[in-house]
């Protein structure tokens, strides 16, 4: 098993890579940016913007993204960056809503069977 934080992206030009050359969709309660990494893991980030509200609100859209993530972690594919971004709609949701809307829009990125 890798260590967690090799499975988190960090750097800047990682991110940069996956906004400006990798795919992306959109859900009900994320955006998800992906793209493949040559690498033999998937490596993920979970990001808030300050659109989304408050430090609070922000931390609690992060933990339900992950939370969810962690779900679905053994279903995704191996060998991709993925960021997941919220939107201001999950502050009023609960993990099982953002974990279905999460899996949904992975299945169409064709990152989960």
């Amino acid at each position: 098993m890798r260590d967690r934080s090799e499975l988190t992206l960090r750097k800047q030009r990682d991110f940069s890579r996956v906004y400006n050359r990798g795919s992306s969709r959109g859900s009900r309660y994320v955006v998800i940016l992906y793209r493949a990494n040559g690498l033999g893991y998937t490596r993920t980030a979970f990001v808030a913007s300050k659109k989304v509200g408050n430090s609070v609100t922000r931390n609690r859209a992060r933990r339900l993204m992950k939370e969810a993530y962690r779900s679905l972690e053994g279903r995704i594919a191996k060998g991709y960056d993925i960021i997941f971004v919220a939107r201001n709609t999950i502050a009023d949701s609960m993990e099982p809503e953002v974990e279905k809307v999460m899996k949904n829009a992975l299945r169409g990125c064709g990152l989960i069977a």
